[in-house]
């Protein structure tokens, strides 16, 4: 894996495919379990305002095989390479687009409006990776070349004229800056399309969710000492001054340098 070859390309364009992150057989499972979950999920909230039926918020709690990935090295090498080796998990949603719809992220739209362009600095990184081949025909995700830099919004003419579809393999996964411009593909086959997005950010930054409050032990058996890091166990708030004062090898809290 070429990390100054994803390093030069997501500096310069807001992306970079990388392929084979997981194999053949992840996909499957990976594959196979996100249909299930979608209907999981369904049951589950489908009642409240908000859910979107064709979203899942939240993967760590759909099981081994979604689990399991937070541990990827290939993944968290790319992560930690941009935001340090302390680095955690901001969320982790799926992306689906089902035969001719056009969920919300078929708008043009940037994932993080939160922070400005730092050049040479990243406060976050997401993972979309494919568990279908993704083309023009299925929804391939349009991505406009350099928009992380910009300081406006791109027309529709703008974007669609100069934007890229992140075409590739299941198994591949597109890294991209949260600032970069993007819309999703429509889905003209008969056929569901299907990826996950891991999104990790700088350890100061707080989660969309409490994971180590969310995680069950059940979860964590799933999980070695990189995954729970990850998931943000070393980077927990005290709640009270005798947990400040912990020990350091009990602390809520580490930093790279520990």
């Amino acid at each position: 894996m070429d990390l100054r070859r994803i390093q030069r390309e997501i500096d310069e364009m807001g992306f970079s495919i990388v392929e084979n992150i997981v194999n053949k057989e992840e996909v499957e499972i990976l594959r196979s379990r996100l249909q299930e979950a979608l209907e999981e999920d369904a049951k589950e909230y489908g009642h409240l305002d908000g859910k979107r039926y064709n979203h899942i918020v939240d993967l760590t709690t759909r099981g081994p095989a979604f689990v399991r990935l937070l541990e990827n090295e290939k993944m968290l090498s790319i992560f930690s390479h941009f935001l340090g080796s302390d680095c955690i998990l901001y969320s982790y949603t799926s992306t689906i687009f089902l035969p001719n719809d056009k969920p919300d992220v078929s708008n043009i739209h940037r994932v993080s409006k939160k922070y400005p362009y730092i050049d040479g600095y990243y406060l976050g990184l997401l993972m979309n990776l494919a568990l279908d081949d993704y083309t023009e025909e299925n929804g391939a995700t349009y991505y406009l070349p350099g928009s992380h830099k910009m300081q406006g919004v791109p027309t529709e003419e703008e974007f669609f004229s100069n934007s890229v579809r992140a075409i590739r393999k299941a198994g591949d996964a597109i890294f991209s800056h949260p600032l970069c411009y993007r819309a999703g593909g429509i889905n003209e086959t008969e056929k569901a399309s299907y990826a996950i997005a891991p999104y990790a950010c700088r350890a100061f930054i707080k989660q969309r969710l409490d994971y180590p409050r969310i995680a069950t032990p059940e979860v964590l058996s799933w999980l070695g000492s990189k995954g729970r890091s990850f998931l943000g166990f070393e980077a927990r708030v005290p709640t009270n001054l005798f947990e400040y004062y912990f020990p350091k090898e009990k602390r809520l809290y580490k930093t790279s340098s520990d």
